[in-house]
């Protein structure tokens, strides 16, 4: 798997991210989710790149950007990525977020309008509804997280006691309705990323920094529907039917309630449809990109 080299933006920090050179009037920013790096989008970004420029950034205290002195709330990711729009950005600007980054990416375009031509959304996180329900796996995974203390510990007892070749191998039974369809070299990538992280300081604070208030935005559930209202751009929602961390049911609610939307669900897959399925995944970008925008 060959990678462009890795370069850093100054966003009151160093940001890490990798560019495919594509048109220079549209470009492609990929947000990754909670846990995750810009390896997230190595599968899609060289034939996303037919369509634009593509750029895959590392959220502040994830991947390779270390965090410094900034914060790693849902709303200092959003300034992070509109930070990232003005410097790297031209043309069109497209967010493409995964799980959390689809969280950020709708507050961005909630927030700034004027800055986002439009959004894909990959097994966003949405508000939650009744008639589904994660994993009890997730479930007590994200009561954990939670709980002061208890959160703490838990992330730390994982990063330290589990090799990384365990830990995201257990990642990806969870996220993946088959992990075998995440290639080795992809896999190989992973691990020596979480290798690298393992014993930084930064990596259990920011997870769980992140993570909570990912959950407090959850339990406001009308600032979360305030946001996505004012969300005017075109979006393109693509989510796998076997998600256990966000139902498909969470999504479905959401795309009847947003009839300008553009959704498709796909059979046998999870939480990262991206990873899973990354043909179907760039064809139904690219048909939408084409219906959209021309």
């Amino acid at each position: 798997m060959e990678l462009p080299p890795l370069q850093h933006a100054d966003v009151d920090g160093p940001i890490a991210y990798r560019e495919w050179e594509g048109d220079p009037g549209t470009t492609f920013l990929l947000v990754h989710g909670l846990g995750a790096s810009h390896l997230t989008w190595v599968q899609v970004a060289p034939s996303l790149a037919g369509l634009g420029r593509v750029i895959a950034a590392d959220l502040p205290g994830f991947g390779l950007s270390p965090i410094g002195e900034r914060s790693a709330g849902l709303m200092d990711h959003r300034r992070t990525v509109s930070r990232l729009i003005e410097k790297l950005g031209s043309g069109r600007v497209i967010l493409v977020g995964s799980s959390m980054g689809g969280a950020i990416s709708l507050l961005q375009a909630a927030v700034e309008p004027s800055s986002v031509a439009g959004i894909v959304l990959t097994n966003s996180v949405f508000p939650w509804r009744w008639h589904g329900f994660p994993h009890p796996l997730v479930v007590g995974a994200f009561a954990t997280y939670a709980t002061p203390w208890l959160g703490e510990r838990f992330v730390d007892w994982r990063l330290r006691r589990l090799e990384p070749e365990d830990t995201v191998r257990m990642s990806l039974s969870v996220l993946a309705a088959d992990a075998e369809t995440i290639p080795d070299e992809v896999v190989h990538e992973l691990v020596e990323l979480t290798r690298s992280r393992r014993e930084l300081p930064e990596t259990a604070r920011t997870f769980l920094e992140s993570g909570r208030s990912m959950l407090r935005l959850g339990r406001h559930p009308a600032t979360a529907r305030r946001a996505l209202d004012n969300v005017t751009c075109p979006v393109l929602m693509l989510h796998g039917r076997r998600d256990r961390l966000v139902p498909v049911a969470f999504a479905e609610a959401e795309l009847a309630m947003h009839r300008t939307w553009r959704g498709r669900f796909f059979s046998d897959v999870g939480h990262i449809a991206q990873m899973e399925t990354p043909g179907p995944w760039v064809a139904e970008v690219a048909d939408w990109y084409a219906a959209t925008f021309g």
